[in-house]
Parts: C-alpha cells; sequence; structure tokens
C-alpha cells in the first residue's frame, strides 16, 4: 500500500533538516506522532494534512486527492492517478508534463544528471541511477531507463532493488546483455 502522505511528510521533515520532535512542534503534534505519519501506521487529520500540504507547495487540489487516495484500501488507490487526474490551482486546462526521451542522451554523465533532476520518475528508479555500484556494473542506456519508467511506474514507486531487477528482466526481453 502507498504511503503518500507519509512520504511527503518523510521528504520535507529529510529536507529541512529537522527531527520528528523538532517537526512535530511546528505542527503541535508529538515526534512519535510524526513518526506514525510517516511510517503510515496513522494518517494525519484532514486539517493538518493541509496545513502541512500548504508547507510543502502542494496545491490544494493535488493535496486534497493525495489525503483522499490515503483513506482507500489497497486495492483501490491505484484507481486514483494523481499525474493523470490534471489537478492545476486555478481551474484552468491542465498540460502534464512530457516525460523526458532520456535515450537521446549520449554521454553516460548527462543521462544520470538528467534521470537523477526528473521530478517525474520514482524514487526507486532515481535510487538505482544513484547507486555507484549498480550504475557502474549494469550500465543502464537512456532506453532502459524510458522503459522502466514507463512499464512499471504504474505499479507503484518500487525500490532500487525492484528497479534493478525489472533492468534485468528487459534485458532479458530485449536480447540484451
Amino acid at each position: 500500500m502507498d504511503n503518500i502522505l507519509g512520504d511527503e511528510i518523510y521528504e520535507s521533515r529529510l529536507s529541512r533538516k529537522l527531527t520528528q520532535d523538532q517537526f512535530g512542534k511546528v505542527y503541535s503534534v508529538s515526534g512519535p506522532a510524526i513518526f506514525k505519519f510517516e511510517k503510515g501506521y496513522v494518517k494525519p487529520s484532514f486539517q493538518l494534512w493541509l496545513r502541512m500540504a500548504k508547507d510543502f507547495k502542494i496545491p490544494e487540489k493535488k493535496a486534497v486527492l493525495m489525503w483522499i487516495k490515503s483513506r482507500l484500501p489497497a486495492e483501490y488507490q491505484n484507481l486514483i492517478d494523481l499525474r493523470e487526474m490534471g489537478v492545476s490551482e486555478e481551474g484552468e486546462a491542465y498540460e502534464p508534463e512530457k516525460p523526458v526521451d532520456f535515450s537521446r542522451f549520449t554521454d553516460r554523465d548527462e543521462l544520470r544528471k538528467k534521470v537523477l533532476e526528473d521530478p517525474l520518475l520514482p524514487k526507486g528508479l532515481k535510487a538505482m541511477v544513484q547507486d555507484e555500484e549498480i550504475w557502474a556494473i549494469y550500465k543502464p542506456t537512456g532506453h532502459e531507463v524510458n522503459i522502466l519508467r514507463d512499464a512499471f511506474i504504474r505499479f507503484g514507486k518500487g525500490t532500487k532493488a525492484l528497479y534493478r531487477e525489472a533492468l534485468r528482466l528487459v534485458r532479458e526481453f530485449s536480447g540484451a546483455e
């Protein structure tokens, strides 16, 4: 089950370099409450989440959908794809960002930099690319990164290990080594 609220809270806290206790004080909750939010054991109230989301620079409409999605049973969470919902703050037509075509990068350092900068990529895929050992041993191509993003993102965030295994599968099916 996705822990979308907890992941946002965790990332925000880390980016501010705050402990759970320090972060909790900002929102008048305890450090253990922040721990429970981050782990997904407990969800913040709607009002608390909206306060947090505003501080995280998440548009209100998207924050509401995230909160609703977090409350759904796991088997229904995939029915709400926040990227495809076209959420915009002003209510006007929303053009989703077009994914980067990583196959156009021939320089490996440039490819790696662009992958790590892309806000649309799942954390697990970025973690795989960021891992020095995986990067050196597997040497993923831009085309393979495109496939991993496009084929596997619909299944959830995934982990570094899962994306590494997915890369191995992609190579088996394509005949690449």
